[in-house]
């Protein structure tokens, strides 16, 4: 039996190449615009959030019939049936 020893550590210049200018562009675009889709969500989000009538925003209002009105608002926002699922029969 031959016991054959090859050295594994040692790499030839031709074994382990860059990655090309082409592949490095396409990683940096993919990764850009993931980024700026996240970020066009959560700005989404954010002004979904902010925009949206609740009890807090309600109570912070001084004249009576706006406040009225908003929670009148509120009220409709919230009694909205899902878009989707839960099928609830109404009356």
């Amino acid at each position: 039996m031959s016991d054959s020893k090859r050295d594994f550590t040692a790499r030839k210049d031709n074994d382990v190449l860059p990655p090309t200018l082409s592949e490095g562009l396409a990683d940096r675009f993919g990764t850009m615009s993931a980024l700026l889709v996240s970020g066009i969500a959560f700005f989404i989000a954010a002004i979904w959030f902010v925009s949206a009538p609740s009890f807090e925003k309600c109570s912070a209002v001084q004249n009576v019939a706006d406040r009225n009105a908003c929670y009148d608002g509120l009220r409709e926002e919230l009694l909205k049936p899902p878009a989707k699922g839960a099928e609830i029969p109404r009356g």
